[in-house]
């Protein structure tokens, strides 16, 4: 990604410190981006999709194109996810900075095989998951496949108490029927719950995580 993010200052035809004042963080910090020697936050993100609409997945992958053309959303070439929303929503996990992020439609329906009516975007808020192979880190960007609700094993977003209640967690179903909660943090072990103490919480399954785009780069 560290080359990417030159040849997008290069395509904006400015100087190191001036798109970096542009996108409001300090020149030390872009310089040490695009060494590649620290790894950029999702507000970073945020900054460049808001004041130059860089194209997020061409910045983490070099797949499509460099920019977004808001203005055209009829272009194929690129489709929207947008952020899961809920109005029960009462814990702070929902409340994100990135409302929707533009991807390359061949990524999502050739490479994927995902189709973008089901995929929404979500940040990881709280409690890190830091242990695992593929770690989610506070303020992450995922993306949900809501068409997933049937549990096997894997990382999945659910909610509790009527929606009000909004997390993220790996989950296995049990040779009893039962299901395993892991959570890649040292400071929780495993849980097991069976299905009818489930259900007294309202536990509903929105959606299966596909991939932690902040992890692309």
């Amino acid at each position: 990604m560290k080359n990417r993010l030159k040849q997008l200052r290069a395509a904006l035809d400015m100087q190191q410190g001036d798109f970096a004042n542009k996108i409001g963080i300090l020149q030390q910090q872009l310089s040490k981006y695009e060494r590649g020697e620290n790894k950029p936050s999702a507000e970073f993100f945020i900054k460049l999709y808001e004041k130059v609409n860089v194209n997020i997945n061409w910045l983490l992958t070099g797949n499509g194109k460099m920019f977004v053309n808001n203005e055209n959303n009829s272009d194929s070439t690129t489709i929207e996810i947008k952020h899961y929303e809920n109005p029960n929503f009462i814990s702070k996990i929902e409340k994100t900075n990135i409302l929707s992020i533009w991807l390359d439609s061949t990524l999502v329906r050739d490479n994927w095989k995902k189709n973008e009516k089901d995929l929404r975007i979500i940040q990881m808020a709280g409690d890190l998951m830091d242990g695992g192979e593929e770690p989610i880190k506070d303020q992450d960007i995922l993306i949900i496949d809501t068409s997933i609700n049937n549990i096997l094993s894997g990382i999945y977003v659910y909610t509790t108490r009527n929606d009000n209640f909004l997390f993220i967690n790996g989950i296995k179903q049990a040779i009893d029927g039962s299901l395993m909660f892991y959570y890649w943090n040292k400071n929780y072990e495993e849980t097991f719950y069976k299905l009818a103490d489930l259900e007294k919480i309202d536990f509903k399954i929105i959606g299966r995580v596909i991939k932690n785009l902040s992890q692309c780069y």
